[in-house]
């Protein structure tokens, strides 16, 4: 029977104010990451792969400048949840790596992205990493960037630190910089790049590397997108009236691409899974789906996009979809990836 293996990561952020109710302050509350896992294993017990298992969840955690500057130390996440980590670990999930390059102004008292300043990205990096090692030797296997952002000089850093995979790229997709704002957030490019598996270029992380060409040792993982026109319009003028910048319009123009978190209502998702659907018709061999979502939104948030009820719909019908069409579904972790590609 041919196959299709679910990725889900979970992005471990700390609760968003403004998201959940009674969060207040910036990196402070983190019920999402304590409280959800065991929500979600429960509330997804139905819904099980070929091999009578349940959902297995990516948790990358936040290891970062910012966890560094609230908390005194890069590794604070692991260690004041290392008991509850380790448990999810042994359930089967993994613990991977979510890095945001996050400064913070006094001046404006904000926190915002830090885009330009490679050597405090690079050297982030290897701080964090060093602590992850220190806290939970031989983890942090896989990553997903926070903002899924990445430069060429990221990539090959996460590549010599050994990381194996990352699976940030959302094919298609890119954001584009606010008008007049010296202080962005949620800022990435992956416009460029294509929808299968590959060993990003040394030269441009967002393409496999060209005949002749040196590649890096990390795999790149895409997440799974639709590219329907009408859909893609509509959160191209989504993105033109947040990002104040008409671009995003241009590029949903030019590449259609929508994709929404597993977490989104399942209107909202039945766009990808109508994608999948159509993808998995035409297919002949083993297929790969990869989505994310973040911690708090396994809450009770009141959000009118994301939720865990929703989340639970999106599985169910993902499964029904591989009966369908006749693929045998199978719940892995991101680790898993280099090892059913054959390498």
């Amino acid at each position: 029977m041919k196959k299709l293996y679910i990725l889900i990561g979970c992005d471990s952020d700390p609760d968003r104010p403004g998201f959940l109710p009674g969060v207040a302050e910036e990196g402070k509350s983190w019920r999402g990451l304590v409280e959800g896992p065991e929500i979600l294993k429960n509330a997804a017990k139905g819904a099980t792969d070929s091999n009578g298992k349940t959902v297995k969840v990516t948790w990358v955690l936040r290891v970062d400048e910012q966890v560094r500057l609230l908390y005194g130390d890069y590794g604070w996440v692991l260690s004041n949840f290392k008991e509850h980590l380790l448990h999810l670990e042994k359930e089967g999930d993994e613990l991977g790596w979510h890095p945001h390059f996050y400064k913070y102004s006094q001046s404006n008292n904000r926190w915002y992205q830090e885009l330009r300043d490679m050597k405090f990205q690079v050297e982030m990096l290897e701080g964090a990493y060093s602590a992850f090692m220190r806290e939970l030797p031989g983890r942090a296997k896989s990553v997903r960037t926070g903002w899924i952002f990445h430069n060429n000089e990221t990539m090959l850093k996460l590549s010599e630190l050994n990381v194996e995979v990352d699976f940030s790229a959302l094919p298609g997709m890119r954001t584009n910089v606010r008008e007049n704002d010296p202080m962005p957030y949620n800022i990435f490019d992956w416009y460029a790049t294509g929808y299968e598996p590959y060993y990003p270029s040394i030269s441009d992380y967002r393409r496999p590397a060209a005949d002749g060409g040196e590649s890096l040792s990390i795999l790149e993982i895409p997440n799974f997108v639709s590219r329907s026109f009408v859909w893609s319009m509509m959160g191209g003028l989504h993105l033109t009236k947040k990002m104040k910048n008409p671009r995003h319009l241009i590029d949903a123009l030019s590449r259609p691409t929508y994709w929404i978190n597993i977490t989104g209502k399942p209107n909202l998702f039945s766009p990808v899974a109508s994608a999948l659907d159509r993808h998995l018709k035409n297919s002949k061999g083993t297929e790969f789906f990869v989505s994310y979502f973040h911690a708090d939104e396994l809450l009770e948030t009141g959000s009118a996009m994301y939720s865990l009820n929703g989340m639970v719909a999106n599985l169910r019908t993902l499964l029904q979809i591989c009966e369908r069409r006749g693929f045998a579904p199978e719940f892995i972790t991101a680790k898993e990836v280099p090892g059913l590609l054959g390498e």
